[in-house]
């Protein structure tokens, strides 16, 4: 049989309501008590219900924690704008408040909280594009990423090319980080690769192994090359290396993840990959339009890093 097509009259007649209360509730209008307006959103997610698209529609990005530096701070700036250009409102949420989605009628999310993906299926029937993820297109999870294996086999291969065999490789906390566990993965296949397992090695900053341990390991375990596998700390291991006395680019050559706010500025500037974030927007959102209006998408969608030379290799 053919599906009768859902509408504000269809949906407000099985809620026993009027049609333009329906509408209240989706436009998030303030003269809807927020129990009539759960049961609205619940029904309208029930059906896939979309507003009409002159309506303009939120968004929710949800984002860990309440920090706002570094590559949060960077991505939500392409994001917001890629929304806004789309005619979408965005609006920002902390994986601690996921309960206000209840209480908004959102066309669809972003997230890159790491494991809340695994949840969504049960929860949520609003479409969702996931940023640090595994892709389950069985369950409604598609994935916009920085292709991981690419950029840290970019960096790695042009420290080897100077001729660094001894690497240190610093990498953000591994707990519910899978960007952080691919770029840990791809350092080792790679040191497999070369044949350089036995001198080079793996640091995880971590409160037991903070930036001073790690700088004390590096000189200790005399490495030739750094590449700090995070946006917002190499800087602070430059700075704690230099302490120390270790002098860059002459004894030891350094990579870093790129913050455009910084690591063109330290002393010396910093050789860098740079994560393509106005892409990864772009990608996500439109991603996320397709999930919107059920068309066939990617499981994946990979963005490659840009490698930029400055002078600390």
């Amino acid at each position: 049989m053919k599906k009768m097509k859902v509408t504000l009259r269809s949906l407000a007649q099985e809620l026993g309501i009027a049609p333009a209360t329906v509408l209240r509730a989706l436009t998030n209008h303030p003269n809807v008590t927020q129990g009539l307006r759960r049961r609205v959103i619940a029904l309208a997610q029930k059906y896939h219900y979309q507003l009409p698209d002159h309506y303009k529609k939120l968004v929710a990005v949800v984002i860990p924690g309440f920090g706002f530096e570094g590559y949060t701070g960077i991505l939500l700036s392409s994001l917001m704008k890629e929304l806004s250009a789309n005619r979408f409102h965005g609006e920002i949420i902390s994986d601690c408040d996921l309960e206000v989605l209840q209480d908004h009628a959102y066309a669809g999310v972003i997230v890159w909280t790491a494991g809340l993906e695994k949840q969504w299926p049960e929860e949520h029937a609003t479409p969702l594009v996931v940023l640090n993820a595994t892709s389950n297109p069985r369950e409604g999870i598609y994935q916009v990423t920085s292709d991981e294996k690419q950029g840290i086999t970019l960096g790695l291969e042009h420290l080897y090319s100077r001729g660094r065999r001894r690497i240190a490789f610093v990498s953000s906390p591994l707990s519910d980080n899978l960007n952080a566990k691919k770029r840990v993965e791809a350092f080792h296949e790679f040191c497999r690769k070369k044949r350089i397992s036995a001198d080079s090695f793996h640091e995880e900053q971590t409160p037991a192994n903070d930036l001073d341990a790690i700088a004390d390991n590096i000189i200790r375990k005399k490495a030739d090359a750094v590449f700090a596998a995070g946006e917002t700390y190499a800087p602070q291991l430059l700075f704690r290396l230099s302490r120390h006395g270790v002098r860059i680019p002459d004894d030891l050559s350094m990579l870093a993840l790129e913050y455009h706010a910084v690591t063109p500025f330290t002393i010396p500037p910093l050789t860098a990959l740079s994560q393509d974030f106005d892409e990864l927007a772009r990608q996500s959102v439109r991603l996320l339009l397709r999930r919107i209006h059920h068309q066939p998408s990617p499981a994946e969608i990979l963005i490659p890093y840009h490698f930029i030379e400055r002078e600390s290799i």
